[in-house]
């Protein structure tokens, strides 16, 4: 499973069981649904596929729905599109009975002052605002060419108050809730007010589901601060923001957003573009591997397809090409930047810095983190503690909401399990195979876990049957020990001279010994437990663990 999370946004090319599936078996985290592309009734359509294919592969992929939100555009012209001449005054308005050269479907004229650059075509023709006369728009062009009907109008550096959410917008909703979607992502996010608009309405209709803020904005991009901090999620939407800013500018700006929104450990996911040649090839450019393996470096939580998974013609083979860069990238030791601060709990920020540190210092295979909320894993996972954090839940919606944080694989458990002590819910993780015997485990949670929200816990346990613990000299070694001394691994009452210890790997002592000795085990690389306790009888050959950290031995 890849750490870097992968999103592919579904259409034509991809709303089969079978594709998706395809791409469930390569590492998907979670399905897109574009709602300006879509009919009321699609999302039913595709959460049932999810939910099938999640049931038939044992996976938690999560459902996303992409809010088109109240859009800028031009209205229709005569002939389906209007020539545009260079230096040529136009008018612009949202009232017909102005007679605009260009109609517009919302009143920006208040949000307007001179010298205002108003963009349309994605950004192909440009125009200078001369003077703003009541609702018309006096402007002269900067570009000549073709402005087609209902072309995108974007407003660099204007803060345009045209509302969050729209009816359409709040029915694609109300579906999404019945299907029990886990994001929507919030188009055109400008500042704190359209996130509480959403945030408000999901509330008031008791729903869970995590904000995704757009920022595809210049207004957006200098608010990034506050609408990090309100986020649940910041999507780079790098399309409309490289409209609204000189492209040499988007992949600064990429950085930047990243950046701030790791001060806040608010999971970013990076947009647009990603492997767009493969729209029509069965292979990246040199420059798009590129682009993954930065936005990576950057620490983004998870990447995102768009037109590559929804109309391309490879789609498992894009998300195939993503999961594997991903991988390589991952297998690399990056050291990211910690986050600064967590608004909502400081007791757990706190805990999860210490668990990090704990991680670098230990040689940890994974951390296990017990989570009622989902905070404790977005917490940890914004660490970057370089290890698989297993988020260990009891419900679906929880399970699938938490995949798409970096490195986090979500572990379900039944409601019955929930009173269990801790280290018997390691061992039916253990079961499933998810963590080898042997092999230690930082675990986080709350305590008492799945009862309250908070975090105060950490504990290091070593997997597997414990069988004793000694004082440890030497590096961990797992073996054989055998009875009859034949093994890799043999047990002393006591530390006896002249014995060939050299044909051994690991000696253990149950007495005491010297420092002198000690070194002598050390210099020649064989590792020592003395002071030795066993739990256990061993009277037959058997498969030891034993931790040259903490000096348990687990079968």
């Amino acid at each position: 499973m890849s750490r870097t999370k992968l999103i592919a946004t579904i259409g034509p090319a991809s709303e089969s069981m079978e594709i998706i599936k395809k791409m469930a078996n390569l590492g998907l985290s979670c399905i897109r649904i574009n709602t300006a592309h879509i009919e009321n009734g699609y999302i039913t359509k595709v959460a049932k596929m999810v939910d099938d294919v999640n049931k038939s592969e044992g996976t938690y992929i999560g459902l996303m729905v992409d809010l088109k939100g109240p859009e800028l555009r031009t209205g229709k012209f005569k002939d389906g599109s209007f020539k545009i001449d260079y230096n040529k005054k136009y008018k612009i308005s949202y009232n017909k009975n102005d007679n605009p050269d260009i109609l517009i479907n919302y009143n920006i004229s208040d949000f307007i002052d001179d010298k205002t650059l108003i963009a349309m075509s994605d950004g192909k023709l440009r125009f200078s605002v001369d003077s703003v006369n009541g609702d018309i728009i006096n402007v002269t062009s900067l570009d000549s060419g073709s402005l087609r009907d209902n072309s995108r109008v974007n407003v660099p550096g204007k803060l345009l108050r045209l509302g969050s959410l729209t009816d359409r917008d709040r029915m694609f909703i109300e579906e999404g809730i019945k299907n029990n979607v886990n994001f929507y992502a919030l188009s055109f996010v400008q500042s704190r007010e359209n996130i509480n608009e959403l945030q408000d309405y999901l509330f008031e209709r008791n729903c869970d589901a995590q904000l995704i803020s757009k920022i595809e904005t210049k207004s957006g991009y200098d608010n990034i601060d506050e609408i990090a901090r309100a986020s649940d999620f910041i999507m780079v939407a790098r399309g409309d923001l490289g409209v609204e800013m000189p492209l040499k500018e988007v992949t600064i700006a990429q950085k930047k957003i990243i950046d701030e929104s790791r001060k806040y450990a608010t999971p970013t996911i990076v947009a647009t573009q990603m492997l767009e040649s493969m729209v029509n090839n069965d292979s990246p450019t040199r420059a798009e591997v590129s682009d993954i393996t930065n936005a990576i470096i950057d620490g983004t939580d998870a990447l995102m397809l768009s037109e590559e998974t929804a109309i391309g013609r490879y789609p498992v083979e894009a998300i195939g090409y993503l999961s594997s860069i991903s991988d390589y990238v991952d297998s690399m030791e990056i050291k990211y930047k910690e986050p600064e601060s967590f608004a909502f709990d400081k007791v757990a920020f706190a805990i999860s810095k210490g668990l990090k540190m704990i991680s670098d210092y230990t040689n940890v295979d994974s951390i296990v983190a017990f989570t009622r909320s989902g905070f404790t894993a977005r917490l940890v996972s914004s660490m970057r503690p370089g290890k698989m954090i297993y988020s260990v839940v009891s419900s679906d919606f929880l399970a699938r909401s938490l995949n798409l944080l970096k490195s986090v694989v979500p572990v379900k458990i039944d409601e019955s399990m929930k009173s269990k002590e801790i280290y018997d819910i390691l061992v039916d993780i253990n079961r499933s195979n998810k963590i080898r015997p042997g092999k230690k485990v930082l675990v986080v949670s709350g305590s008492p876990y799945f009862v309250f929200g908070g975090t105060n816990e950490i504990r290091l346990v070593t997997m597997g049957k414990f069988i004793g613990r000694g004082y440890p000299v030497g590096n961990s070694f797992s073996g054989y020990y055998e009875p009859d001394g034949s093994g890799d691994i043999i047990i002393l009452d006591k530390y006896i001279k002249n014995f060939d210890y050299k044909k051994y790997k690991c000696v253990i002592i149950k007495g005491n010994v010297s420092d002198t000795i000690k070194n002598l085990f050390y210099e020649n690389k064989i590792l020592l437990l003395y002071n030795t306790e066993f739990d256990a009888e061993l009277n037959e050959k058997t498969f030891l663990n034993i931790d040259g950290d903490t000096g348990i031995i687990t079968a």
